[in-house]
């Protein structure tokens, strides 16, 4: 077993060509020893800075992973995708939680979605699965052609927006649009931040503002008010207060907020920002660089010592 080369402090304990992992009281279960997991936490790809930390992390992810799969085992599917997306918000291209999200979303019959899941998961290493991908076109192509019109504009700006094709996705989403009136507030909200974000994309922030209002306006929600914040930093208005508020939005919004929190001078909120993405992102990426880069950057105009940033940098770069 020497071969693992799992990072030190790590435990493990073998049984029946299974394992399963320990750091003090937290454990995984058990294991198949040829599972995702284990390359996961082999000490090439553990924080060198921070590698207990990252360890817990990892557990605690595979924990939530494995409560999803139960949950799906059981048919609880929409349970099991809000663990999924746990485990998605920490790692985007966490194979294991995409690929069961998939299956969720098939059991739920919404094809296409479980389409753009698999399409995801293949993206990120999945080595794929050729029957479940061929069931996959048939049941999305007969959902796609039984979709309400206005349904299916909305998907065809999502395939528009998944390709970088913005003039297309925003006129897609512009038709969805034409009447309002239909939708419930719950349903015209986020259509309205597909369109804004659309927007965005071409650059185009006074639309974009005025979009994310009216989604605001339809019904209060965090990534209007994380968008509405962007649009106004890019016009040089001043921001609105929601967008301080601790946003339920993704990693890289929630980067995008830190980093604008500095440019206006907002260095303790930016700070605590920071230091949250570093409690969940451990992999020392591009974006690990740029999250210690913008902590460096804002308690120095706080008048703090960077030293413990600049080692850290030192040490993952």
């Amino acid at each position: 077993m020497t071969d693992f080369n799992f990072a030190r402090g790590l435990e493990y304990e073998i049984s029946d060509n299974e394992i399963k992992f320990r750091i003090g009281d937290y454990s995984t279960g058990w294991m198949a020893i040829d599972d995702s997991f284990v390359e996961r936490i082999r000490a090439g790809n553990i924080n060198r800075a921070f590698p207990k930390e990252h360890l817990l992390k990892e557990i605690e992810i595979k924990n939530v992973l494995d409560e999803g799969v139960s949950l799906f085992k059981s048919e609880k599917y929409a349970a099991s995708i809000k663990r999924f997306d746990e485990v998605l918000f920490y790692d985007t291209q966490y194979v294991d939680a995409l690929v069961y999200k998939s299956h969720s979303l098939f059991c739920q019959k919404h094809f296409v979605k479980a389409l753009r899941h698999y399409k995801k998961a293949v993206k990120a290493g999945f080595k794929g699965d050729m029957d479940y991908h061929k069931l996959l076109l048939t049941e999305s192509s007969h959902e796609r052609d039984n979709f309400p019109k206005i349904k299916a504009s909305i998907y065809a700006g999502d395939e528009h927006f998944s390709r970088g094709e913005w003039a297309k996705a925003l006129e897609s989403y512009e038709k969805a649009l034409a009447n309002t009136s239909k939708f419930k507030n719950k349903i015209l909200f986020r259509l309205l931040n597909k369109k804004a974000t659309t927007l965005v994309k071409l650059n185009e922030f006074e639309s974009a503002l005025v979009c994310f209002n009216e989604s605001l306006n339809a019904l209060n929600n965090d990534y209007a008010c994380f968008g509405k914040g962007v649009c106004e930093h890019r016009l040089g208005l001043a921001i609105s207060e929601c967008f301080f508020h601790d946003l339920n939005i993704s990693k890289k919004q929630i980067l995008v907020k830190a980093e604008i929190l500095n440019d206006i001078g907002e260095y303790k909120k930016a700070v605590e920002c920071y230091d949250f993405l570093l409690k969940n992102h451990f992999r020392c990426d591009e974006m690990y660089v740029k999250i210690l880069d913008g902590k460096r950057t804002a308690i120095s105009n706080l008048g703090l010592a960077t030293g413990e940033v600049d080692s850290i940098l030192k040490l993952v770069q």
